[in-house]
């Protein structure tokens, strides 16, 4: 049997769903790609000069592909048949440019840092730019912006094989059995602003599948991606949400069957996860 393809735009929140599974087949993932500032114009850089702080190949595309604008067309040239989105990162400020003017990138440490290496060019010293809260955006500025994108995206996917992994996120994580909370304010802060934007989305977009768990995450301390975060979860939980996902996919079976085999192994797991001890 032929795996299904998918592609992915969000985060890596979406992309460990697929870990879990040898079933699917993650064709296109765009990650930090700002719906925001898609439709701006581009500042020209090469491929050698994306850098991220960790210096991961991944991530040098992905800024590749933000300062030049060319994700979008990467996807939709070639799209799988069913597309996730997430949309964690539209709670991300981005940085608006007077120099250069009409330039808008997504705002993180990667694209701060890699603006940092590029001023240093006799090419890109006079670039100037500020940072824009994107939560003093208003109703109508959220939605003129989902609307481009949507209208982009069901050029070349069926409306009701795109599907909404609504966000959820957690601060409150426990080692050696003690419940404790993360300094890490962001993206948990901006918790409430992600739903508006969800909601803002399914307006648009009202017959797209939606993946939403009854459950709430258990954060991992020792995650892979970097230890205890809001958005970092154990296992059980990613594979529990993989199999809500097959279900819409696939209709082979009932999210109450897959919540009722989820509460057994969280009940069987919880103990040891409590007792965990943070990897520093």
């Amino acid at each position: 049997m032929s795996m299904i393809e998918i592609d992915i735009f969000g985060t890596c929140f979406t992309r460990e769903l697929f870990n879990t599974t040898n079933k699917y087949k993650v064709k296109t993932y765009l990650m930090q790609q700002s719906i925001y500032t898609m439709e701006s114009k581009p500042l020209v850089i090469r491929k050698k000069e994306a850098k991220s702080t960790d210096n991961y190949n991944f991530k040098h595309r992905m800024i590749y592909y933000e300062f030049n604008k060319i994700a979008m067309r990467k996807m939709l040239e070639d799209p799988a048949e069913y597309l996730v989105i997430d949309l964690t990162d539209m709670c991300r400020d981005i940085l608006e440019f007077e120099k250069p003017n009409g330039v808008k990138v997504i705002s993180t440490k990667d694209t701060l840092f890699t603006l940092e290496q590029l001023k240093k060019k006799k090419k890109y010293e006079d670039i100037i730019f500020h940072n824009v809260d994107v939560r003093k955006l208003s109703n109508n500025e959220i939605k003129c912006y989902l609307k481009k994108f949507v209208n982009k995206i069901i050029t070349k996917y069926n409306k009701e094989k795109i599907i909404l992994n609504r966000v959820q996120m957690q601060n409150i994580y426990y080692e050696n059995n003690v419940e404790k909370y993360l300094n890490n304010d962001f993206p948990y802060d901006r918790k409430q602003f992600v739903e508006k934007v969800e909601k803002i989305f399914l307006q648009i977009l009202p017959n797209c599948k939606i993946l939403y768990p009854k459950y709430e995450p258990i954060v991992d301390i020792n995650h892979v991606l970097g230890g205890p975060h809001p958005m970092h979860f154990e296992a059980i939980y990613y594979e529990y949400r993989m199999s809500l996902l097959d279900a819409i996919i696939t209709n082979s079976n009932t999210f109450a069957k897959i919540d009722k085999k989820y509460k057994k192994t969280y009940d069987e797991n919880i103990s040891n996860i409590k007792n965990k001890i943070c990897a520093k």
